[in-house]
């Protein structure tokens, strides 16, 4: 099961990527609609997520804990590296690694995070959609600051049965092209 969700997430990161290399913005079709709409009002819809991860670096190293989101706020958990955190929310990222005593902080408005931590989410206006791509049983969704598209781009990554979307993984590609790979199990409880 392990090595059929790794190459799922493989194909979907991928997917992600090439989202963001597009020149130009292709009009959404009424699907494409249809499947934004679900993913705000799930999004809308969220009280609370705790899950364990799998991160991949730009440079290929992995780190693993649990992701914590309530509403506004999000935080990672690192079991590997151990004791390291991210926290965000109230316009603020800081990332604590104890082992090398570093610390590091920005706001919000400098990575695709943010899309995910205002209140409620709306996938217009501010934020614009720029793909929407479907498989049998997954759906993802890429999204950037319309005002700011070159800043980073954020793509959520969805099990989708029935009609039932389950957050599987992240992928954030910043303002350099970087990309980081947040792959999620299943809920913890």
């Amino acid at each position: 099961m392990r090595g059929i969700f790794s190459r799922r997430a493989v194909l979907l990161s991928s997917l992600a990527v090439t989202a963001c290399a597009g020149s130009g913005l292709a009009p959404m079709s009424p699907q494409d609609r249809q499947d934004s709409a679900r993913v705000e009002a799930w999004l809308n819809a969220l009280n609370g997520l705790q899950l364990p991860f799998t991160q991949i670096w730009p440079d290929g190293s992995r780190g693993s804990g649990t992701l914590t989101y309530t509403p506004g706020h999000l935080r990672l958990d690192y079991d590997v590296p151990r004791g390291m955190t991210l926290v965000a929310g109230d316009g603020h990222l800081v990332l604590t690694n104890p082992q090398s005593g570093a610390v590091t902080r920005m706001g919000l408005s400098h990575t695709p995070l943010g899309l995910l931590l205002v209140r409620p989410i709306r996938l217009s206006g501010p934020v614009t959609v720029t793909a929407v791509q479907r498989q049998p049983g997954w759906m993802q969704i890429s999204m950037a600051k319309t005002d700011r598209m070159t800043d980073g781009l954020l793509t959520l990554q969805f099990r989708d049965n029935g009609g039932v979307l389950t957050l599987a993984g992240l992928v954030l590609v910043d303002d350099r092209q970087h990309v980081v790979r947040l792959e999620l199990g299943d809920a913890a409880g």
